[in-house]
Protein backbone atom coordinates (compact mmCIF):
# COMPACT_ATOMS: atom_id res chain seq x y z
CA UNK A 1 0.00 0.00 0.00
CA UNK A 2 3.16 2.49 0.82
CA UNK A 3 4.38 1.81 -2.62
CA UNK A 4 1.32 2.87 -4.10
CA UNK A 5 1.00 6.57 -2.75
CA UNK A 6 5.10 6.86 -3.19
CA UNK A 7 4.26 6.30 -6.59
CA UNK A 8 0.94 8.29 -6.88
CA UNK A 9 2.84 11.40 -4.79
CA UNK A 10 5.42 11.16 -7.80
CA UNK A 11 3.17 11.23 -9.95
CA UNK A 12 0.65 14.30 -8.86
CA UNK A 13 4.44 15.65 -8.73
CA UNK A 14 5.09 15.10 -12.36
CA UNK A 15 2.06 15.69 -13.71
CA UNK A 16 1.81 19.58 -11.58
CA UNK A 17 5.06 20.40 -13.02
CA UNK A 18 3.93 19.42 -16.14
CA UNK A 19 0.66 21.83 -16.59
CA UNK A 20 2.44 24.60 -14.36
CA UNK A 21 5.64 24.52 -16.95
CA UNK A 22 3.62 24.34 -19.59
CA UNK A 23 1.16 26.99 -18.66
CA UNK A 24 4.11 29.38 -17.97
CA UNK A 25 5.62 28.81 -21.74
CA UNK A 26 1.99 29.77 -22.78
CA UNK A 27 1.60 33.01 -21.15
CA UNK A 28 5.78 33.51 -21.97
CA UNK A 29 4.54 33.48 -26.08
CA UNK A 30 1.66 35.53 -25.59
CA UNK A 31 3.37 38.21 -23.83
CA UNK A 32 6.26 37.88 -26.43
CA UNK A 33 3.82 37.97 -29.12
CA UNK A 34 2.30 41.36 -27.53
CA UNK A 35 2.05 43.98 -30.72
CA UNK A 36 2.06 47.08 -28.79
CA UNK A 37 5.69 47.57 -28.70
CA UNK A 38 5.32 47.64 -32.95
CA UNK A 39 2.41 49.80 -33.06
CA UNK A 40 4.76 52.98 -31.09
CA UNK A 41 7.62 52.23 -33.14
CA UNK A 42 5.52 52.20 -36.45
CA UNK A 43 4.09 55.24 -35.55
CA UNK A 44 7.77 56.94 -35.08
CA UNK A 45 8.36 55.93 -38.54
CA UNK A 46 5.51 57.21 -39.61
CA UNK A 47 5.82 60.52 -37.78
CA UNK A 48 9.38 61.04 -39.74
CA UNK A 49 7.82 59.68 -43.22
CA UNK A 50 5.13 62.38 -42.95
CA UNK A 51 7.98 65.00 -41.69
CA UNK A 52 10.51 64.08 -44.56
CA UNK A 53 7.73 64.66 -47.26
CA UNK A 54 6.52 67.61 -45.80
CA UNK A 55 3.36 66.91 -44.39
CA UNK A 56 4.01 67.32 -41.23
CA UNK A 57 5.36 70.52 -39.69
CA UNK A 58 8.64 70.54 -37.82
CA UNK A 59 6.47 72.06 -34.20
CA UNK A 60 4.12 68.89 -34.77
CA UNK A 61 6.46 66.45 -35.48
CA UNK A 62 8.73 67.40 -32.32
CA UNK A 63 5.33 67.42 -30.37
CA UNK A 64 4.12 64.00 -31.76
CA UNK A 65 7.49 62.29 -31.61
CA UNK A 66 7.66 62.94 -28.18
CA UNK A 67 4.26 61.75 -27.31
CA UNK A 68 4.66 58.21 -29.28
CA UNK A 69 8.23 57.96 -27.76
CA UNK A 70 7.13 58.27 -23.98
CA UNK A 71 4.18 55.59 -24.94
CA UNK A 72 6.98 53.84 -26.11
CA UNK A 73 9.10 53.62 -23.26
CA UNK A 74 6.33 53.05 -20.76
CA UNK A 75 5.32 50.25 -22.59
CA UNK A 76 8.66 48.71 -23.02
CA UNK A 77 9.25 49.22 -19.27
CA UNK A 78 5.98 47.77 -18.63
CA UNK A 79 6.78 44.14 -20.69
CA UNK A 80 10.24 44.39 -18.75
CA UNK A 81 8.50 43.94 -15.63
CA UNK A 82 6.25 41.16 -15.78
CA UNK A 83 9.08 39.02 -17.61
CA UNK A 84 11.37 39.11 -14.47
CA UNK A 85 8.64 38.35 -12.03
CA UNK A 86 6.77 35.68 -14.32
CA UNK A 87 9.86 33.71 -13.78
CA UNK A 88 10.42 34.18 -10.54
CA UNK A 89 6.26 33.11 -9.98
CA UNK A 90 7.02 30.53 -12.21
CA UNK A 91 9.62 29.28 -9.94
CA UNK A 92 7.74 29.22 -6.96
CA UNK A 93 4.22 27.90 -8.40
CA UNK A 94 6.43 24.88 -9.81
CA UNK A 95 7.87 24.24 -6.40
CA UNK A 96 4.68 24.89 -4.38
CA UNK A 97 2.75 22.09 -6.69
CA UNK A 98 5.90 19.88 -6.27
CA UNK A 99 5.62 20.01 -2.75
CA UNK A 100 2.21 19.65 -2.10
CA UNK A 101 1.72 16.11 -3.10
CA UNK A 102 5.12 15.27 -1.13
CA UNK A 103 4.09 16.81 1.87
CA UNK A 104 0.60 15.07 1.85
CA UNK A 105 2.57 11.59 1.49
CA UNK A 106 4.80 12.85 4.63
CA UNK A 107 1.46 13.72 6.84
CA UNK A 108 -0.03 10.16 5.88
CA UNK A 109 3.18 8.14 6.85
CA UNK A 110 3.04 10.11 10.40
CA UNK A 111 -0.46 10.33 10.70
CA UNK A 112 -2.04 7.70 8.57
CA UNK A 113 -1.91 3.66 8.76
CA UNK A 114 0.19 2.98 5.52
CA UNK A 115 0.62 -0.46 6.40
CA UNK A 116 -3.46 -1.62 7.02
CA UNK A 117 -4.09 -3.92 4.69
CA UNK A 118 -7.76 -2.97 3.26
CA UNK A 119 -10.97 -4.42 4.27
CA UNK A 120 -13.17 -6.30 1.66
CA UNK A 121 -16.80 -6.32 1.72
CA UNK A 122 -17.16 -9.69 2.47
CA UNK A 123 -14.93 -9.23 5.45
CA UNK A 124 -17.00 -6.12 6.68
CA UNK A 125 -20.20 -8.03 6.19
CA UNK A 126 -18.91 -10.61 8.47
CA UNK A 127 -17.98 -7.98 11.12
CA UNK A 128 -21.55 -6.35 11.04
CA UNK A 129 -23.11 -9.49 11.26
CA UNK A 130 -21.04 -10.85 14.11
CA UNK A 131 -22.66 -7.67 16.73
CA UNK A 132 -25.55 -5.68 14.46
CA UNK A 133 -26.35 -3.77 17.34
CA UNK A 134 -24.65 -1.21 16.63
CA UNK A 135 -25.45 -1.24 12.57
CA UNK A 136 -27.35 1.62 11.01
CA UNK A 137 -29.91 0.42 8.47
CA UNK A 138 -27.57 0.86 5.56
CA UNK A 139 -25.47 -2.02 6.97
CA UNK A 140 -28.21 -3.36 8.37
CA UNK A 141 -29.70 -3.68 5.06
CA UNK A 142 -25.92 -4.76 3.50
CA UNK A 143 -26.48 -7.95 5.83
CA UNK A 144 -29.50 -8.33 5.49
CA UNK A 145 -28.87 -8.80 1.90
CA UNK A 146 -26.86 -12.01 3.08
CA UNK A 147 -29.43 -13.29 5.13
CA UNK A 148 -31.49 -13.49 2.37
CA UNK A 149 -29.23 -15.17 0.18
CA UNK A 150 -28.87 -17.61 2.69
CA UNK A 151 -32.83 -18.66 2.76
CA UNK A 152 -34.12 -18.06 -0.47
CA UNK A 153 -37.64 -19.66 0.23
CA UNK A 154 -38.16 -17.77 3.70
CA UNK A 155 -40.15 -14.57 3.32
CA UNK A 156 -38.93 -13.41 6.57
CA UNK A 157 -35.73 -12.66 6.41
CA UNK A 158 -37.16 -10.52 3.29
CA UNK A 159 -39.92 -8.37 5.25
CA UNK A 160 -36.77 -7.34 8.03
CA UNK A 161 -34.71 -6.12 4.77
CA UNK A 162 -37.67 -4.42 3.82
CA UNK A 163 -37.60 -2.49 6.71
CA UNK A 164 -34.18 -1.78 7.12
CA UNK A 165 -34.79 -0.23 3.39
CA UNK A 166 -37.32 2.01 4.03
CA UNK A 167 -36.03 2.96 7.49
CA UNK A 168 -32.69 3.74 5.14
CA UNK A 169 -34.55 6.24 2.78
CA UNK A 170 -34.91 3.03 -0.31
CA UNK A 171 -39.15 2.71 -0.10
CA UNK A 172 -38.58 1.37 -3.86
CA UNK A 173 -36.05 -1.64 -2.92
CA UNK A 174 -38.28 -2.29 0.28
CA UNK A 175 -41.56 -2.85 -1.93
CA UNK A 176 -39.40 -4.88 -5.11
CA UNK A 177 -38.21 -7.06 -1.89
CA UNK A 178 -41.82 -7.17 0.19
CA UNK A 179 -43.37 -8.73 -3.51
CA UNK A 180 -41.15 -11.27 -3.28
CA UNK A 181 -41.88 -12.19 0.12
CA UNK A 182 -45.52 -12.11 -0.97
CA UNK A 183 -44.41 -14.48 -3.95
CA UNK A 184 -43.95 -16.69 -1.05
CA UNK A 185 -46.92 -16.42 1.55
CA UNK A 186 -49.61 -14.29 -0.03
CA UNK A 187 -51.64 -14.79 2.55
CA UNK A 188 -49.97 -12.96 5.05
CA UNK A 189 -51.83 -10.22 5.84
CA UNK A 190 -49.26 -7.92 7.38
CA UNK A 191 -47.23 -8.20 4.33
CA UNK A 192 -50.11 -6.29 2.41
CA UNK A 193 -50.05 -4.20 5.27
CA UNK A 194 -46.31 -3.40 5.09
CA UNK A 195 -46.58 -3.37 0.72
CA UNK A 196 -49.14 -1.05 1.10
CA UNK A 197 -47.48 1.58 3.72
CA UNK A 198 -44.30 1.66 1.49
CA UNK A 199 -46.56 2.44 -1.78
CA UNK A 200 -48.33 5.36 0.08
CA UNK A 201 -44.91 6.17 1.30
CA UNK A 202 -43.46 6.50 -2.32
CA UNK A 203 -46.42 8.05 -3.76
CA UNK A 204 -47.16 10.50 -0.79
CA UNK A 205 -50.01 10.08 0.05
CA UNK A 206 -52.55 7.08 1.20
CA UNK A 207 -54.67 7.55 -1.59
CA UNK A 208 -52.70 5.94 -4.86
CA UNK A 209 -54.32 2.73 -6.09
CA UNK A 210 -51.86 0.50 -5.62
CA UNK A 211 -51.75 1.19 -2.08
CA UNK A 212 -55.68 1.35 -1.64
CA UNK A 213 -55.28 -2.51 -3.37
CA UNK A 214 -52.87 -3.61 -0.93
CA UNK A 215 -54.88 -2.17 2.28
CA UNK A 216 -57.78 -3.92 1.12
CA UNK A 217 -56.05 -6.97 0.30
CA UNK A 218 -54.70 -6.91 3.92
CA UNK A 219 -57.77 -6.21 5.22
CA UNK A 220 -59.80 -8.64 3.72
CA UNK A 221 -57.13 -11.36 4.59
CA UNK A 222 -57.25 -10.20 8.65
CA UNK A 223 -60.07 -7.31 9.27
CA UNK A 224 -58.23 -6.89 12.75
CA UNK A 225 -54.67 -5.54 11.41
CA UNK A 226 -54.50 -2.03 12.50
CA UNK A 227 -52.66 -0.51 9.58
CA UNK A 228 -54.76 -1.38 6.95
CA UNK A 229 -57.80 -0.62 8.87
CA UNK A 230 -56.04 3.18 9.53
CA UNK A 231 -55.01 3.61 5.48
CA UNK A 232 -59.07 2.85 4.44
CA UNK A 233 -60.55 5.31 7.17
CA UNK A 234 -57.61 7.73 5.96
CA UNK A 235 -58.60 7.37 2.00
CA UNK A 236 -62.84 7.79 2.86
CA UNK A 237 -61.67 10.85 4.36
CA UNK A 238 -59.55 12.34 1.33
CA UNK A 239 -62.52 10.94 -0.74
CA UNK A 240 -65.29 13.16 0.44
CA UNK A 241 -66.47 10.91 3.36
CA UNK A 242 -65.59 11.83 6.08
CA UNK A 243 -68.28 10.75 8.18
CA UNK A 244 -67.65 6.87 6.99
CA UNK A 245 -63.82 7.65 7.54
CA UNK A 246 -63.80 8.90 10.88
CA UNK A 247 -66.23 5.54 12.00
CA UNK A 248 -63.87 3.60 10.27
CA UNK A 249 -61.00 5.55 12.65
CA UNK A 250 -63.25 5.05 15.33
CA UNK A 251 -63.67 1.33 15.14
CA UNK A 252 -60.11 1.15 14.98
CA UNK A 253 -59.68 3.15 18.41
CA UNK A 254 -61.68 0.65 20.00
CA UNK A 255 -59.36 -1.65 19.08
CA UNK A 256 -56.25 -0.67 20.56
CA UNK A 257 -55.07 -0.97 23.70
CA UNK A 258 -55.02 1.88 26.07
CA UNK A 259 -50.88 1.54 26.30
CA UNK A 260 -50.75 1.49 22.39
CA UNK A 261 -48.98 5.01 20.80
CA UNK A 262 -50.60 4.79 18.14
CA UNK A 263 -53.58 5.24 19.71
CA UNK A 264 -53.10 8.54 21.10
CA UNK A 265 -52.14 9.74 17.25
CA UNK A 266 -55.41 8.70 16.12
CA UNK A 267 -57.46 10.32 18.38
CA UNK A 268 -55.33 13.65 17.61
CA UNK A 269 -55.90 13.43 13.60
CA UNK A 270 -59.57 12.01 14.85
CA UNK A 271 -60.31 15.54 16.99
CA UNK A 272 -58.68 17.64 13.50
CA UNK A 273 -60.78 15.85 11.17
CA UNK A 274 -64.15 16.72 13.06
CA UNK A 275 -62.93 19.98 14.02
CA UNK A 276 -62.23 20.84 9.88
CA UNK A 277 -63.39 18.32 8.18
CA UNK A 278 -59.85 17.86 5.59
CA UNK A 279 -57.30 15.29 7.03
CA UNK A 280 -54.09 16.88 8.81
CA UNK A 281 -51.86 18.60 6.24
CA UNK A 282 -48.56 15.95 7.46
CA UNK A 283 -48.49 12.62 6.99
CA UNK A 284 -48.07 9.99 9.24
CA UNK A 285 -44.42 9.19 9.50
CA UNK A 286 -42.97 5.34 9.12
CA UNK A 287 -42.51 4.38 12.63
CA UNK A 288 -38.46 3.96 12.97
CA UNK A 289 -37.06 0.55 12.71
CA UNK A 290 -36.86 -1.94 15.28
CA UNK A 291 -33.05 -2.74 15.92
CA UNK A 292 -33.68 -5.59 18.28
CA UNK A 293 -36.17 -6.97 16.21
CA UNK A 294 -33.87 -7.20 12.98
CA UNK A 295 -31.18 -8.36 15.19
CA UNK A 296 -33.37 -11.38 16.53
CA UNK A 297 -34.48 -11.86 13.38
CA UNK A 298 -31.15 -12.87 12.37
CA UNK A 299 -30.21 -14.71 15.46
CA UNK A 300 -33.25 -16.59 15.11
CA UNK A 301 -32.03 -17.48 11.66
CA UNK A 302 -28.88 -18.39 12.93
CA UNK A 303 -30.34 -20.63 15.57
CA UNK A 304 -32.49 -22.60 12.90
CA UNK A 305 -29.90 -23.17 10.83
CA UNK A 306 -27.76 -24.34 13.74
CA UNK A 307 -30.61 -26.86 14.63
CA UNK A 308 -30.77 -28.70 10.91
CA UNK A 309 -26.91 -28.06 10.25
CA UNK A 310 -25.23 -28.41 13.92
CA UNK A 311 -21.63 -29.31 12.80
CA UNK A 312 -20.68 -25.60 12.63
CA UNK A 313 -18.24 -24.29 15.39
CA UNK A 314 -17.89 -21.22 13.91
CA UNK A 315 -22.13 -20.67 14.10
CA UNK A 316 -22.28 -21.62 17.25
CA UNK A 317 -19.92 -19.13 18.71
CA UNK A 318 -21.51 -16.85 16.49
CA UNK A 319 -25.00 -17.82 17.97
CA UNK A 320 -23.51 -17.45 21.99
CA UNK A 321 -21.88 -14.27 21.06
CA UNK A 322 -25.68 -12.66 19.93
CA UNK A 323 -27.56 -14.09 22.35
CA UNK A 324 -24.79 -11.98 24.81
CA UNK A 325 -25.66 -9.10 22.93
CA UNK A 326 -29.63 -9.36 23.05
CA UNK A 327 -29.11 -9.96 26.95
CA UNK A 328 -31.08 -13.26 26.44
CA UNK A 329 -28.61 -15.15 29.45
CA UNK A 330 -30.81 -18.84 29.11
CA UNK A 331 -30.40 -19.15 26.02
CA UNK A 332 -27.15 -17.75 25.54
CA UNK A 333 -26.30 -20.37 28.17
CA UNK A 334 -28.02 -23.58 26.54
CA UNK A 335 -26.10 -22.80 23.47
CA UNK A 336 -23.13 -22.69 25.28
CA UNK A 337 -24.11 -26.03 26.70
CA UNK A 338 -25.18 -27.30 23.22
CA UNK A 339 -21.95 -26.44 21.73
CA UNK A 340 -19.74 -28.06 24.55
CA UNK A 341 -21.68 -31.12 24.29
CA UNK A 342 -21.62 -31.39 20.71
CA UNK A 343 -17.58 -30.40 20.27
CA UNK A 344 -16.51 -32.28 23.87
CA UNK A 345 -14.41 -34.66 21.90
CA UNK A 346 -13.02 -32.22 18.98
CA UNK A 347 -10.80 -29.71 20.73
CA UNK A 348 -10.10 -28.38 17.48
CA UNK A 349 -13.59 -27.35 16.84
CA UNK A 350 -14.29 -25.95 20.14
CA UNK A 351 -11.65 -23.61 19.94
CA UNK A 352 -13.38 -22.61 16.80
CA UNK A 353 -16.41 -21.82 18.73
CA UNK A 354 -13.92 -19.86 21.54
CA UNK A 355 -12.94 -17.71 18.68
CA UNK A 356 -15.49 -17.35 17.01
CA UNK A 357 -17.53 -15.75 20.16
CA UNK A 358 -14.13 -13.82 21.11
CA UNK A 359 -13.72 -12.15 17.64
CA UNK A 360 -17.34 -11.62 17.67
CA UNK A 361 -16.67 -8.80 19.88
Amino acid sequence: MIVFWVAAALLSVAVAVLIVSRAQRAADRLAAEDPTLAVYRRQLAEIDDLAARGLLPQAEQRSARTEASRRLLAAAETEAAPAGASRRNRTLVIALAAAAPLAALALYIVVGSPGMADLPFAQRLKVWRADPSRLDPERMAAVLHQVVAEHPGDPTPLVYLARAEVAAGDPASAEQDLRRALVLDPKRPELWALLGETLAMQAGDAASPAARAAFQHASDLDPSQPGPRYYIGRDQIAGGDVQGGLATWKALDARLAAADPRRAVLERQMAMVEKTGVLPSSQPQQPPIDQQALIRAMVAQLAGQLQTQPDNPQGWGRLIRSYGVLGDEPRRQAALARAQALFKDHPDAWKQVEDAEANAE
